[in-house]
């Protein structure tokens, strides 16, 4: 396990900011929510992380991403896999032409061979189907069999930190409980999880902890059973509106002591 920091974070996509100053922390073993509005800039954070941010022509114009004090930013993609950083992007980005087996053998590339026989079984426990489908191709993979691709061939990498980018992004309920299941099993075997994902009940019911995203900046952040109980978050990304207005945290200054 290791721990996630980013700090005063700028991302620039030519003359857009599309993150101006964020700070968050990923603790050893957590699990931690970005939440926020579409284009508030929470794909854009993940792709700063996993060093993917240049392959859409973003670019850090100031700060920086550490793992366990060692910094991140600036390496490429490759590079940031090896350090122990996983990303599975949002739309479940699988080989479509290639079997289930062949996606999984790619996300393992570089891998000690031991060390991915040990992965591909983790992965067949957590996914009994993708086993049963080893020979599939995957483009014929429901939805939810396919955002299980995509999850295990990120954890093919033996990843000490994992991305997730709206993993029940337009699932079934059912497959939905089951994907969030499977994060917390990744999570609870030792694996911490930065998460974005758009139902904001799922990502609270998930995280310890949570930052909420809006223009670029971070706005709210808190535990999230805190910021599950605040009215403000109730009711902008809940669709709550209570008489009786909750206990909990309203801005950033008001949750400042909970972020030391």
């Amino acid at each position: 396990m290791a721990e996630l920091t980013v700090g005063d974070l700028v991302v620039d996509y030519g003359p857009v900011r599309a993150l101006d100053g964020v700070s968050m922390r990923v603790p050893s073993g957590a699990v931690v929510a970005v939440l926020g509005a579409n284009g508030a800039g929470k794909t854009t954070l993940l792709r700063a992380v996993s060093g993917t941010l240049r392959f859409q022509r973003g670019r850090i114009a100031r700060g920086a991403v550490e793992l366990d004090g060692d910094r991140l930013s600036g390496l490429a993609a490759a590079a940031v896999v090896r350090r122990g950083v996983t990303h599975v992007p949002e739309g479940r980005r699988v080989f479509a032409r290639m079997t289930v087996e062949e996606n999984l053998r790619a996300g393992g590339l570089g891998t000690p061979r031991r060390a991915a026989a040990e992965a591909r079984e983790r992965v067949r426990e957590l996914f009994p189907v993708l086993a049963e489908r080893s020979r599939q191709p995957a483009g014929l993979l429901s939805g939810g069999e396919q955002q299980m691709l995509a999850i295990g061939r990120a954890l093919m990498a033996g990843p000490s930190v994992l991305l997730l980018d709206e993993p029940t992004l337009g699932l079934a309920p059912q497959m939905a409980a089951r994907i969030a299941a499977t994060i917390r099993a990744i999570n609870a075997a030792g694996t911490s999880v930065l998460l974005v994902e758009q139902n904001v009940a799922t990502a609270l019911s998930l995280a310890s902890y949570a930052y909420v995203l809006e223009v670029g900046g971070v706005a709210m952040e808190g535990p999230a059973a805190e910021l599950a109980a605040s009215d403000e978050v109730r009711r902008r990304y809940l669709g709550v509106s209570d008489e009786e207005p909750a206990e909990g945290p309203r801005s950033r200054a008001a949750l400042s002591r909970w972020s030391a």
